[in-house]
């Protein structure tokens, strides 16, 4: 979870159920027009066999809709399907088990049975269609699989971008660590040669003041310069004496800075991190022709006010038309995938993009003229 953010892990897992619910109210509502469409057509089907007089209406509209129902293929994906005929005085004609005592006491006759039929189709029959699908039916199921299969897309997808970003700046926080300790080395093997100079000298002190007290009868002339060497002897000592100290403290205040820049490091990448989110957000709503890369976010946060303002108006002339933008040159990447265009801005500000399959403007990267081998080895890696 170090890597995913939090909003969007929510926004993924409520949206399947809402647009599943949306999308099933929409769908039984453009299926039940459409099957009260089509059924008008032929709910009436035997109409001669009606006026004929073979046929009472009820027994024509229950067969012709039954045979629908039979032949479409909506029930069998677990659809309900609920259609109603009714007379203009209110009686039922179909479903059967809803039929009045009247429509079930038809004449026999045929001739009284036509005109029984024209009465009831003359005055007009209404006809109520309402398709449903149930929560636990096979096309509730493949809607829902549906949506959870996008959104489980969109979260791998922003994972394994912010995964990459993380490796990113974590190889660059050890390559950070590793000079700092390879000078921490550096100092301590200064810090080993001053030790054993001290050493040395130390043993040289040692024997002149052996051959000061062998010779120091026949040297009494010489003793105002020999104790003129002993003094500067132990000056030398003592200076190196200070600067191993300051050697030590040195390493000591190195280790403290090492931490301090770990410690710095974290809240700097936390701080960016917000601020290209916010970033992001905000040109998503200004921008609608650009897209940006994580990477793009990224180096303009990093940017001054100044820097910042000058970027944007690049932008905003990107956004309403790329073509007057005035490009210093192509790059092309080493895998020769894509080119990608680069435009300066403030004399050392650096602004990569490309122009996409759908004619929209990807902004890759943005820098400055020292984070420009950084950007066009970005560059060669997409």
């Amino acid at each position: 979870m170090k890597h995913l953010s939090f909003k969007i892990l929510i926004f993924c897992i409520l949206m399947p159920p809402v647009l599943y619910v949306l999308s099933t109210q929409l769908l039984q509502g453009y299926l039940s027009s459409w099957y009260e469409t089509d059924i008008k057509n032929v709910y009436l089907s035997e109409v001669n066999d009606v006026l004929n007089g073979i046929t009472p209406v009820s027994d024509a509209i229950q067969e012709s809709i039954d045979q629908y129902k039979n032949e479409s293929i909506f029930p069998d994906l677990g659809g309900r399907l609920e259609v109603t005929v009714r007379t203009s005085q209110g009686s039922i004609l179909y479903p059967p088990a809803y039929q009045s005592a009247t429509l079930e006491n038809l004449p026999t006759d045929p001739v009284k049975l036509a005109e029984q039929n024209f009465e009831i189709l003359n005055k007009g029959l209404e006809l109520d269609v309402t398709a449903s699908i149930p929560p636990y039916s096979l096309i509730s199921a493949a809607i829902l699989l549906f949506y959870i299969l996008i959104f489980l897309g969109g979260l791998y997808v922003h994972y394994r971008r912010a995964l990459k970003s993380a490796h990113m700046e974590d190889k660059q926080r050890a390559d950070e660590i590793q000079r700092l300790a390879e000078l921490e080395q550096s100092h301590k093997q200064r810090a080993h040669s001053l030790a054993e100079e001290r050493e040395s000298l130390l043993s040289e002190y040692q024997e002149i003041q052996k051959s000061l007290e062998s010779t120091k009868q026949k040297a009494e002339k010489e003793e105002e310069d020999l104790f003129e060497e002993i003094e500067s002897l132990e000056e030398r000592l003592q200076e190196n004496l200070a600067r191993q100290n300051e050697q030590v403290e040195e390493i000591n205040q190195l280790k403290e800075k090492i931490d301090e820049l770990e410690k710095d490091r974290q809240a700097q990448n936390q701080q960016k991190e917000k601020a290209a989110d916010r970033l992001g957000r905000r040109f998503k709503v200004l921008y609608k022709n650009i897209d940006f890369t994580d990477r793009a976010l990224s180096g303009l946060a990093d940017m001054d006010d100044d820097m910042g303002l000058k970027a944007e108006e690049l932008i905003h002339q990107l956004n309403n038309d790329s073509s007057m933008v005035t490009i210093k040159r192509k790059v092309f990447s080493k895998k020769g995938r894509a080119t990608v265009f680069e435009v300066i801005f403030a004399y050392r500000g650096r602004l990569y993009f490309r122009k996409t399959s759908q004619n929209r403007v990807e902004v890759l990267a943005i820098g400055t003229k020292k984070s420009q081998n950084k950007d066009l080895a970005y560059l060669d890696s997409l």
